[in-house]
């Protein structure tokens, strides 16, 4: 309980602080951009736009990367040594200390990824198809590469329609990009305690930017280097659609297991690591 308590209160501050807040501010205005070519299109058609378009949008490579070098923004606050921490450390112990944060980078990423999702939907307002069904605007738009003619980065895909239904897309892509997000979450804390601040974010970085090299080699190769950049698989709307009679994206079963064990095994090394550093307590907002 009383380490359910400490990772409640230690979310709080990860999510409530300036960090947080202009990542929320970034996202609005990016999405906005984003999602203005399906917004006209929703206008000029006179049809509602279905409020499941973040999983398209996250597959804009422009957006994406973009989305990623914000949330390494937001985990720049490794390894966690402001002051306020210094307090929690003594009273909970070294080990309680390090799953708080490491729970509290969980609780973040979630949040970041929900802030993200919701800054999709509200560009479309008040023209949105609320149900379960992908709606004809899309279907329409997918078929047609109507979109092409607003001058937007956003393509939606057809085959995902037959696969996914909206609900189940959305989930799985707030599933799977909390995991991505903790994943570099609880990167950044190990690289800062086995190294330092600096290397955590070039790791980070590098990470983020190998999705270019995955875009850009012939698809032989992409579809295999893409089962070792996991930044990539934010792009689920892609799953079900063929390249050259290549689907580069791994399985979910892939994904799963892979962001899970990979979190695992970081988190044993960080609570091993966390009982043999010095702690260097900065006068610092979180």
């Amino acid at each position: 309980m009383k380490q359910l308590q400490y990772l409640w209160k230690n979310s709080i501050l990860k999510i409530f602080n300036q960090k947080m807040g202009l990542f929320a501010v970034l996202m609005l205005i990016t999405s906005r951009t984003y999602a203005a070519p399906l917004r006209q299109y929703s206008v000029d058609m006179d049809y509602p736009c279905s409020w499941c378009i973040f999983p398209f949008v996250m597959s804009s490579f422009s957006y994406l990367i973009l989305f990623w070098f914000a949330v390494i923004y937001v985990n720049s606050d490794v390894p966690f040594m402001q002051h306020v921490n210094m307090y929690h450390a003594i009273r909970m112990g070294r080990r309680r200390w390090a799953l708080g944060q490491i729970g509290g980078i969980f609780v973040r990423s979630f949040v970041m990824v929900v802030l993200s999702a919701v800054s999709t939907i509200l560009p479309l307002l008040p023209d949105i198809e609320w149900t379960n069904e992908w709606g004809s605007l899309l279907r329409t738009a997918a078929w047609t590469n109507a979109l092409n003619q607003y001058q937007g980065s956003v393509t939606v895909y057809y085959e995902i329609f037959s696969e996914f239904s909206p609900l189940s897309l959305m989930a799985l892509e707030i599933f799977i990009c909390t995991m991505l997000c903790t994943m570099m979450g609880v990167l950044m804390f190990a690289l800062s305690l086995f190294f330092n601040k600096i290397c955590a974010v070039a790791g980070s970085m590098a990470l983020a930017i190998a999705m270019f090299f995955v875009v850009s080699v012939p698809i032989q190769l992409r579809y295999k280097l893409a089962f070792l950049v996991p930044t990539v698989w934010a792009e689920l709307a892609r799953i079900a659609t063929p390249s050259l009679g290549y689907y580069w994206l791994p399985s979910l079963t892939y994904m799963v297991v892979f962001l899970i064990l990979t979190i695992l095994g970081m988190s044993i090394f960080i609570l091993v690591k966390v009982r043999q550093i010095e702690f260097d307590w900065e006068n610092e907002d979180i």
